[in-house]
């Protein structure tokens, strides 16, 4: 017998990859009831995950005593990041550590450059950041690495920075499944818009390019007619979306790959197109469950905060044991209204 198969994952890594607590892990693997759908979901796929690495699973050592974790989402805080945020806080907890999460404001590279300064003289432990794309912000990251204080970008990638670790989707394989998708459901032709956040964060341009090239490589009939950029805000992607629905008649679908989706949600039902225009957006909330119920929204690409916060955590207290985390990307998930589950966001 191979040792991939004499062992099965232990609760306690199953409970590391899922985000949750080793009791929530046990009355999964014993078919209990009480737990959520979505976090059944969770854990199935955190142990699919182990059992399939064809690694025995190493036991979850403790966290060094005392250590305070800071972490740095983009702000005001919306959906996506408040979710992170609990999660981030819920695994903290039960490793141990103390974690404290501030936002600085987005748009606003300076605040968030100068917040993370001050974690070299504040008794930082560790770092994670959604860095802004920026050069204040890169260096800044680079000064924390270089006084010696672990730093895990999220969500998000800063380039510039190679060794610095990386928890979050393959940002351009999710805008290709974004493209695919968007393509497919209105039927391989057609003019299409996107929004985003201007170029605040890496992980939009990424998303923009891995769309481009699908519809490049694969679907050559359907065309990009209009990008604009939203800042985030529900407010400026209403204003937009009621223009640009006024102005384009002809659009066959639309993608979001930023926040802002209740805005572009109201401009769509004010137009008469809910049902009629397919609408493709990142990240699953309650919100964006009810539009794909109603559909207003066709599909979601959408990333597991839960992993994300339990690998982000994980691999910064790896970096203070001086080990180097070995990190790779959480998988994309696609929602559809046949195929959804609870949404955790919000």
């Amino acid at each position: 017998m191979s040792d991939h198969e004499s062992f099965r994952p232990r609760i306690s890594d199953i409970a590391l990859i899922a985000g949750v607590g080793t009791a929530t892990v046990d009355r999964v693997l014993n078919n209990r009831p009480g737990v959520r759908a979505a976090t059944v979901e969770k854990v199935r796929a955190a142990e699919r995950e182990l059992a399939l690495s064809g690694m025995r699973p190493q036991l979850i050592q403790p966290a060094p005593a005392g250590l305070l974790l800071r972490a740095f989402l983009g702000g005001p805080p919306g959906f996506a990041n408040e979710v992170l945020a609990r999660e981030l806080r819920a695994v903290a907890r039960a490793r141990g550590v103390t974690l404290q999460v501030e936002f600085p404001r987005r748009t606003d590279p300076a605040a968030q450059a100068a917040a993370l300064l001050a974690c070299i003289e504040n008794g930082t432990g560790g770092v994670i950041v959604q860095p802004a794309e920026h050069p204040l912000v890169r260096d800044a990251v680079a000064r924390l690495q270089a006084a010696g204080v672990p730093v895990i970008s999220v969500l998000s990638t800063l380039p510039g920075l190679p060794g610095l670790p990386y928890v979050g989707l393959d940002n351009r394989a999710a805008g290709r499944l974004a493209g695919q998708i968007l393509a497919n459901l209105i039927g391989k032709k057609g003019k299409i818009a996107y929004f985003f956040s201007d170029a605040i964060y890496r992980s939009h341009e990424e998303r923009e390019a891995g769309l481009r090239s699908i519809l490049r490589e694969e679907f050559p009939a359907v065309e990009v007619v209009e990008t604009l950029s939203t800042n985030d805000s529900p407010d400026q992607c209403f204003r937009l979306g009621t223009d640009l629905f006024a102005r384009r008649r002809d659009l066959a679908g639309v993608v979001n790959f930023a926040a802002g989706n209740r805005g572009l949600e109201r401009a769509i039902a004010d137009a008469g197109l809910a049902g009629s225009l397919c609408f493709v957006s990142f990240n699953l909330t309650a919100l964006s469950r009810k539009a794909l119920i109603e559909r207003t929204m066709a599909a979601v690409v959408h990333q597991d905060m839960g992993q994300i916060a339990a690998r982000a955590v994980a691999a910064l207290i790896a970096q203070r044991r001086g080990e180097t985390p070995v990190l790779r990307p959480v998988p994309a998930e696609l929602i559809l209204r046949e195929n959804l589950r609870d949404a955790d966001e919000g």
